[in-house]
């Protein structure tokens, strides 16, 4: 097994410590790839061109989450998203994605070829996120030539009345209907699906819902927990480390090995890739960032 890293949660701040970082990633084995954060490196020519040439020539499995530029429009606006029923909301999206088609085009150029396997898309905006305009929205972005980059559905936290979410997207049932009418696939992350549940069960649950609908594409392990720590306040989508990492998260190695083994009991249904994205310490050192991901990634084989 193998495995796809979210490195840009754990990059060192100068950019001379993360050319170091990723050098490091790509001298081991098991990681076979990079989950990229849109807008980030990718956001215009010259820093896509520093990032081309700084990751591992060796990864051809890597990943892009539109997740960050997606909550900084949707703070901005309130209805920025791809399921938004206000129009004006949706098409900023569509723009938005626009953007992202292009760089991923000029990323590949500048790579030699295209090397990133999946984008994730989200069911933005919070609260009112319609599942009708989510599928309006997938009919024209599926129309567009995504230079074999497939689309799969992120799940996050969906929206539950009462409680101030985090993302508060769309039910993951919704999500997985709208997977299968599209033939697209879904991606869960742990720390996600744990901060919609306050608990360690709902990862679990959503695994099970999205490997028995045959959708289940990508599994991210992120950490999340119900106290205030160093990365933030409780229960926040915050990709913390596991437990004994940050002993405040509810991801331990138990509960890793467990929905592994739940993302691979239904074959062939078995996801495509699974990884890890977390923070880690403002002071630690390279080595000390990837050790943190080993962590996660030892018990993960099954």
């Amino acid at each position: 097994m193998k495995f796809v890293v979210g490195a840009y949660a754990s990059l060192p701040e100068t950019q001379q410590d993360q050319e170091k970082y990723y050098t490091l990633l790509g001298e081991q084995g098991w990681i076979e790839g990079t989950e990229l954060p849109f807008p980030g490196n990718l956001r215009d020519a010259n820093q896509r061109k520093w990032l081309a040439s700084s990751l591992p020539n060796n990864w051809h499995r890597n990943t892009v989450t539109a997740i960050p530029g997606t909550m900084q429009n949707v703070w901005k606006t309130g209805t920025f998203g791809l399921a938004s029923p206000n129009e004006t909301g949706r098409k900023a999206a569509l723009d938005f994605f626009r953007k992202l088609n292009d760089a991923l085009k000029d990323f590949a150029m500048l790579r030699g070829g295209n090397d990133v396997s999946f984008i994730e898309i989200h069911s933005a905006p919070t609260k009112t996120a319609n599942s009708s305009s989510m599928q309006k929205s997938l009919e024209e972005l599926l129309s567009w030539d995504w230079s074999g980059s497939k689309l799969v559905i992120e799940h996050c936290d969906k929206y539950i009345e009462g409680r101030k979410p985090e993302k508060g997207f769309l039910p993951i049932e919704q999500e997985i209907e709208l997977c299968r009418n599209n033939e697209i696939g879904m991606t869960i992350n742990w720390g996600r699906s744990s901060v919609e549940g306050h608990d360690s069960i709902t990862p679990e649950e959503h695994i099970k819902l999205a490997t028995k609908a045959g959708v289940l594409t990508g599994l991210m392990f992120s950490g999340a927990g119900p106290e205030a720590t160093q990365y933030g306040y409780e229960w926040i989508d915050g990709h913390l480390p596991m437990n004994p990492d940050e002993k405040t998260s509810l991801m331990s190695g138990e509960e890793i090995r467990r929905c592994v083994t739940l993302a691979y009991s239904q074959i062939p249904s078995k996801p495509s890739y699974i990884g890890a994205k977390v923070v880690v310490p403002k002071d630690a050192s390279i080595k000390e960032r990837l050790g943190f991901l080993e962590h996660i990634y030892k018990p993960a084989l099954i």
